[in-house]
This record gives C-alpha cells, structure tokens and sequence, in this order.
C-alpha cells in the first residue's frame, strides 16, 4: 500500500494544505466571540491573527530545509501531529495571551505542512502529468483561504468559537493515519545541508517591525520615533538578509530561483493576489456583522461566493495557462479582482445580498486566475532540490502576501474609522448646541456621546441620561423653596402640599421635554455615525483599486520566456 506517487499522495497532501491555509482566515468572523469572551482588546486580536502568519512566512523555509534533511514525509507526519496539538491548546485557551502562544505552537506545524505538501504532491506525479498536483494543490490553497470565513462562522454560530480550532483535531488524526499507510517513512532521501541562521535571524528582523509598524502607527504616529526605528530596522535587515543570502553555502533563500522570470512572476503574483484577497476576507465579515448586522452564518454564507468561485474556475484557469502561457491569464485575474474592488468601494449599510455575493463572486474568479497560474509558473522550471526550494520561498512570500494584507488592511480602516469618528464628534457637538438644555446637561451628553463612538458603541439602546434622581430631588426642593418664599408665612403649611404637587409636575414635564429632545438627538447622530463609519470600509477598498489594476503588469513578467520543457535541478548530495 505504501508509495511515493500517485494521486492517494496529492490528495493527502491536499489535506494538509487544506487545514493550514483555512486557519489563516478562520478566525475573522470568530474574533468579536473571542473577545467578548476572553476580553482582549483589539490589539491583542490583531496578534492572534498574524502570529500564525508571520511564524509561517518566517519558518517554512528552514523547516522545510529539515524536512529534506531528515525525511519529507517524516516530517509532514510531525507537522500534523504539531498542527493538531496547536490547534486543540488553541482551543482550551482561557486568555488572549494562551491563545497567541498556542496560535504560534499551531504555526510551527504548518510551517512543516505547507512546503512538504507542496513538494511531497508535485513528486508524486510523473513530470508529463505535473499540471495535476499544481492545479489541485493550488485550488486548495485558495479555496481554503477563501472558506475560512465561511467555515469560521457556521461553527461559531452552531456550537462556539473553542471549536473552529477543534474541528482540526479529528481532521489532523485521520491524515496522520492515512499518511502512516500511503507514505513510505523508510529508506527515504536525505540531503546534506546546513542552516542559514543568519539568513533566519534577519528574515525575523524584515518582518517583525514591519507588521508591527502596520498594527501600531495609528497609536504611535506614522512619522514617529518608534516608527522610524521600524522602518529603519526593516530595511537595514532586508539588505543584511540579501547580502547574507549571497554568499551563504547553504542560503535559506536561493537567489538564482529569481533569474527565472517564471518564478519571479509567480512569487510577485501570488503575493499581490493574496493580500487583495485577505484584504476583503477580514474586513467584509466585519462590516456585515457589525454594520449590516448579520449573524456570523449569514455573514459567512454571503462571503462564500469568493470560496466557490475558486473551486470552480481553479482547474479551467490551470489548463488554460497551459495551453496559452501565464501572461493573459494573471492579467485578467487582476482585472477581474480589480471590478471587485470597484465594487467594494460602493459598499454601504443599504448594499443587497446580491450586491455583495456578485462581487464575491468576481474576487474569487479573478483570484483563481492569478494562484492557477502562479503555482504552476513556481515549478515549471525545477526539479529535485531546486524544486523544493523554490516552494519553500515560494510559500514564504505566500504568507508575507497574507502578514501584509491583514496589517495594512486593518491599519487603512483603523485609520478610516478614526477619522470618521472625529467627524461625528463634531456633528454631534453642533447637534447638541441646537438643544435647550442646561450647558452641564450638554457636556454630560457630549461625553457620554464621545464613550460611545470611541467604544464603537454607535448603537444606543436608550439616550444618554440627563438628570439623575438626586438632581431631580434637588430641582423641585429648590423651587418649592422659592414658590414658598413668596406664600405668606402663616399660610404655608396649608399651600406647601399643592404647591410641591405642582411644582415635581412641571420639573417632570421639562426633564420630559429634555429627554425627548435628547433622545431625538442621540438617534440622529446614531444614524450619521454608522452611515459615516460603516463608509470606511468604502473608502478603504476605494484606495486599493489602483493597486490592483498595477498589478495586471505582472503578467508582463511571464512574456519574454517560455515555460521550459526540462526543469531545473540542483545536484544534491544524497544520504
């Protein structure tokens, strides 16, 4: 039963690819739960997201390294076993802190995962039947991003959000099972090589203070200290990495994989393609269960257009890149991601289902195109040790595509909503003037209204509170007080009842009055608020239309060379 080809193989490997790419995005419709019920702040969330992220970007080239070191699928065996022990910590995490370090324990794993799969499947088919294993293994890496979502919150709306870590659990034991049937763990390849620690330490030093720069520069200031020392230390270590890659016996990134165009255009496309796309898999859930006020199942269905046009149109954009090269092909993805965009920066609080499903829809048609095309440009031209190589860079940049989108796209709409909230502040202060209340009614109000926009608490359920009992009390004392004062003294006892009937009437007519007036004012700057901030989202995917129509050049990349009929291998020296 046991073997190192076939189509058992890519369809295990498959598997493996499906579990790591869909806990990239599975948590974006499940973190409003996890905060509520672990109480983190938004920050703290930020970091559950790109911790998986970053440890991949940053590891799966050195894992994958010790993979061709020790035994692929060893080791792919080792990488479920590490996935699905993260992903059950994950789900037992009763802190935001336990959760980020099991989050990073479930990344280790897929960071073994994703480059032996990848390489495990495409070795599993003769080179003349290649175009199978990229094909699938491609249409799975995308469709499974683009499920996330979906997946995220029919489990949290079913049962809670401890099980969309827990759903891997079952789904790790039977891959591990299976492997331990269909693969062959004896008398495997080995290769001699060393790691690039360098490489690794200035590979950290790029990517940790550029996302962390991206999640806080709204906080910092984007021209401040902290973040200079980011940018500065980013590219400092950039540079370092590429002089070390140079001249490192044993380099972690292989520089000559990029004088192939081939290659360069498939890394350049896939990292384009997925940050467009996790750009809208993590906003869009949020604006449809915040703003639209959908249930996380509704909000998942509705973005499942993305994950279903990735399933179908994968396989009929691999052969066509076949058959008529990569340049047409990733041109017209991004185009048609590009008419996604344009649709997204018309989305508001009125936006119909069949709005937002038609430019789900076109996102994951046009992302098809684009990851069809860049993984089978990634291999075409490699075999043996350059070939796995070139898929462990190429799943690096991959992950740096996802790293980068989650940051830039949440820190462009933190950055948004920010400044849509300052706008309602002052609508609501000119509201507020129009009002015939005491001035320190007014400010009460204006706080109170202030909490509410900066907690993201648009929604008021009652209006704010104008007078409380004891100020009532004291109202109505004082003028009793006063009516009295003007009652002859030896007539008071006799008039103070009705006077004091009288007096709390009119005292509670007014506060009456002064709530209605302020009820009528809080729900119209309830209104404007959710109409001003829910456009952020707009505005936000409004300033990446141009990006992605650019990115219809990197098709140019693939023109000047033809796909080579015998790919490239490096002599390895062989256990």
């Amino acid at each position: 039963m046991k073997g190192n080809g076939g189509m058992k193989v890519v369809l295990l490997m498959c598997v493996g690819i499906f579990v790591c790419m869909l806990d990239s995005t599975i948590m974006n419709i499940t973190l409003p739960a996890i905060q509520d019920s672990l109480h983190t702040s938004l920050e703290t969330s930020s970091w559950m997201l790109n911790v998986y992220t970053m440890t991949i970007a940053v590891l799966a080239i050195p894992l994958a390294r010790f993979a061709e070191m020790f035994g692929r699928n060893k080791f792919y065996i080792v990488g479920l076993f590490v996935f699905g022990g993260g992903s059950a910590l994950c789900g037992l995490a009763g802190s935001g802190e336990i959760l980020i370090a099991a989050r990073f324990v479930q990344s280790l794993g897929a960071a073994i995962l994703i480059p032996c799969s990848m390489v495990i499947g495409i070795n599993a088919m003769p080179i003349e039947k290649r175009v199978i294993p990229l094909t699938l293994l491609g249409a799975t890496q995308g469709l499974s991003t683009a499920l996330g979502p979906a997946v995220g919150g029919f489990i949290t709306e079913k049962l809670s959000w401890h099980w969309v870590f827990y759903v891997n659990v079952p789904i790790c034991l039977a891959a591990f099972m299976a492997a331990l049937f269909i693969l062959s763990l004896k008398n495997e390849n080995r290769v001699r090589s060393a790691i690039d620690w360098f490489g690794l330490i200035f590979s950290v030093f790029a990517i940790f203070p550029l996302n962390l720069v991206l999640i806080k520069g709204n906080v910092w200031g984007w021209d401040s200290a902290e973040a200079i020392i980011c940018y500065v230390t980013t590219f400092v270590s950039i540079g370092l990495f590429i002089i070390t890659e140079k001249k490192a016996k044993a380099p972690m990134v292989n520089l000559a994989l990029f004088k192939d165009r081939l290659f360069t255009g498939s890394v350049v496309s896939v990292t384009a393609g997925f940050i467009f796309l996790i750009g809208v898999m993590v906003l869009l859930p949020q604006f449809l269960t915040s703003f639209q006020h959908k249930s996380e199942l509704e909000a998942a269905l509705l973005v499942t257009p993305v994950s279903a046009s990735i399933f179908v149109f994968s396989n009929v954009a691999g052969l066509l890149s076949k058959k008529i090269g990569y340049t047409l092909p990733v041109a017209a993805g991004f185009a048609i991601m590009g008419t996604a965009y344009y649709l997204l920066h018309r989305l508001n609080l009125h936006s119909t289902a069949s709005e937002i499903i038609l430019l789900c829809s076109l996102l994951g048609l046009g992302f098809s195109f684009v990851i069809s095309s860049a993984t089978m440009a990634s291999t075409s031209s490699f075999e043996g040790e350059m070939l796995t190589a070139s898929q462990s860079v190429f799943s690096m940049l991959r992950q740096v595509g996802v790293v980068l989108a989650v940051a830039i796209f949440v820190a462009g709409l933190t950055n948004n909503i920010q400044a849509k909230k300052q706008v309602v502040v002052q609508y609501a202060n000119k509201e507020l003037n129009k009002l015939d209340l005491p001035e320190s009614a007014k400010q009460k109000i204006l706080a109170e209204t202030k909490r509410a926009i900066d907690g993201e608490s648009i929604a008021r359920k009652a209006a704010p509170e104008i007078i409380s009992d004891q100020e009532r009390r004291q109202i109505i004392d004082q003028n009793i007080q006063k009516a009295l004062a003007a009652v002859p003294e030896s007539q008071r006892a006799s008039v103070q009842g009705g006077i004091s009937e009288q007096i709390e009437q009119q005292v509670d007519q007014e506060i009456a009055k002064q709530v209605n007036s302020t009820a009528a004012y809080s729900k119209k700057v309830e209104t404007y608020a959710k109409q001003r901030i829910s456009s952020s989202f707009a505005e936000t995917y409004k300033a990446g239309i141009p990006f992605v129509f650019f990115c219809c050049l990197t098709g140019l990349i693939f023109r000047t060379k033809k796909q080579s009929a015998s790919p490239l291998a490096l002599p390895a020296a062989v256990e």
